[in-house]
């Protein structure tokens, strides 16, 4: 250690500014510390938010995936296809639930709604001989009779669009000299239509299945080999409409309707135009 003051003097000023760049490095340290604790603390701020948010969305999406037609306002016909999969699941649980002391089928004093043998059926029918044991399995070939059995099967016979040729007569008046030339039922001479129960098939299909024109037409290709268009099968209304008119059914119904001293409703909203509002209460 130096005994000169003036050296002690210069190696403690040395010192201390040493000691003072230490300090100013690590003042800068801390605050490059603080800046960074405070990007870190706000970036950590935001991925909370964008948690709790999303969050929020999946419980969202959890409530609606769980909106059926029994919990919600939502329409069979619109519910998803997790929700009818629950439905169904939880109708089959109902099901299998069973007491302990209820038999399986119809229960005591419930009166059975089965089909009973038609005593005129339509035609008869003979099966072939069964081809093998139903114990052993063993074959029957030339096995020997033991009488017989019945059965009855309801069905629906194949159906087939009947294409009928009319000849239609015409015949001179004899005032005027007119031909007039007879119809075939639902048509026009000279023209190919479908007849009336096509037509009565479009009508039932369309108005009280509520299926619509599209789907109409394509269960009348498909069930009664009629390859309708949606055209026909709205035009099939504005006949029956037509007809109606004619023969004055509104008048005639809304005279009933007034007549009765009340009158019950169907609830479900349906669009109503003020003119049509107008004309029922004339």
């Amino acid at each position: 250690m130096p005994d000169d003051p003036s050296a002690l003097r210069d190696e403690v000023a040395t010192l201390r500014a040493a000691n003072a760049r230490l300090r100013a490095v690590v003042e800068a340290k801390d605050t490059e510390i603080a800046a960074l604790r405070a990007v870190l603390e706000a970036g950590q701020a935001r991925q909370a938010e964008v948690i709790r948010r999303l969050e929020l969305r999946v419980a969202e999406m959890e409530r609606r995936l769980g909106m059926d037609s029994s919990n919600s306002s939502t329409p069979p016909s619109k519910e998803p296809l997790a929700a009818k999969a629950r439905q169904r699941a939880a109708r089959r649980a109902s099901l299998r639930e069973r007491s302990p002391k209820r038999r399986p089928g119809g229960q005591p004093g419930h009166q059975g709604a089965g089909l009973e043998p038609a005593r005129d059926p339509d035609r008869a029918e003979k099966a072939d001989p069964p081809a093998e044991c139903r114990s052993c399995g063993a074959g029957l070939a030339g096995a020997e009779p033991a009488g017989r059995g019945w059965g009855q099967v309801w069905d629906i016979p194949p159906v087939r669009l009947e294409k009928v040729p009319w000849l239609l007569p015409k015949l001179r008046c004899g005032a005027c000299g007119t031909v007039t030339t007879a119809d075939p039922p639902g048509g026009r001479a000279g023209t190919v239509v479908y007849g009336p129960n096509v037509n009565a098939a479009a009508v039932l299909l369309d108005s009280e299945g509520n299926v619509p024109a599209e789907r109409t037409a394509m269960l009348m290709a498909a069930l009664l080999g009629a390859p309708v268009s949606a055209g026909f099968v709205a035009r099939a209304h504005e006949r029956l409409a037509e007809t109606l008119e004619a023969a004055g059914f509104d008048e005639t119904m809304k005279a009933a309707l007034g007549a009765e001293e009340a009158l019950c409703a169907d609830e479900s909203p349906a669009k109503f135009s003020r003119r049509n509002y107008r004309a029922l209460s004339e």
